[in-house]
């Protein structure tokens, strides 16, 4: 950089150019805008005729649609060499039963429940639970776990003692020894 041109200010800028740069731009982004909205509109109309393509080939022949329809209709048949005096209605209902008959048995080891009427109960219960508990272990009622209640006892009694260390049956001497020995050790740290 040369040291005339750092006490030269920044380029003079018009109105009228600042004004005319802005409308450009906006020009090209609605430009890029309706672009966008062309190539869309293209990808629709290519889609539709392809969609369109395709349910033609899945049509039948027409001469297979001919031959079927020159076919005979079995039920009408039937309908044809029923007696007149049962009428019509004996036929709708054989030919309802046969079709509302299941394909396939299904196995009587299954249990059908609806599963709204499951997350009510569900949520009876929840709510029971919270009530229970509430009534229990509320604020304004003097009940705690055993625990609790054996640690709150042991650190207000005249003679300090360390809240009970419930050992696990599970454990192995090893772990019972070294309880133990803690156990001790804070007391003789206490003083108790």
């Amino acid at each position: 950089m040369s040291p005339e041109s750092e006490d030269e200010g920044p380029e003079e800028v018009t109105f009228q150019s600042a004004k005319n740069r802005a409308q450009e731009i906006a020009r090209e982004q609605k430009q890029a805008a309706n672009g966008e909205k062309a190539l869309l509109k293209e990808k629709r109309k290519r889609k539709q005729e392809l969609f369109k393509e395709q349910k033609a080939k899945k049509l039948l022949a027409e001469d297979f649609l001919q031959t079927l329809s020159a076919l005979p209709d079995k039920r009408l048949e039937e309908y044809k060499d029923q007696d007149p005096k049962k009428g019509n209605a004996d036929f709708g209902k054989k030919y309802f039963k046969k079709k509302l008959k299941p394909k396939i048995r299904l196995q009587d080891n299954y249990k059908v429940v609806r599963s709204e009427d499951y997350a009510q109960s569900s949520l009876q219960q929840q709510k029971a639970k919270e009530f229970i508990q509430m009534r229990l272990y509320g604020k304004n009622i003097n009940r705690t776990s055993a625990n609790e209640y054996l640690s709150i006892k042991s650190k207000r009694d005249v003679i300090k003692k360390p809240a009970m260390q419930f050992t696990v049956t599970a454990w192995g001497k090893d772990e019972k020894k070294k309880a133990e020995k803690y156990n001790l050790l804070w007391k003789d740290r206490n003083k108790l």
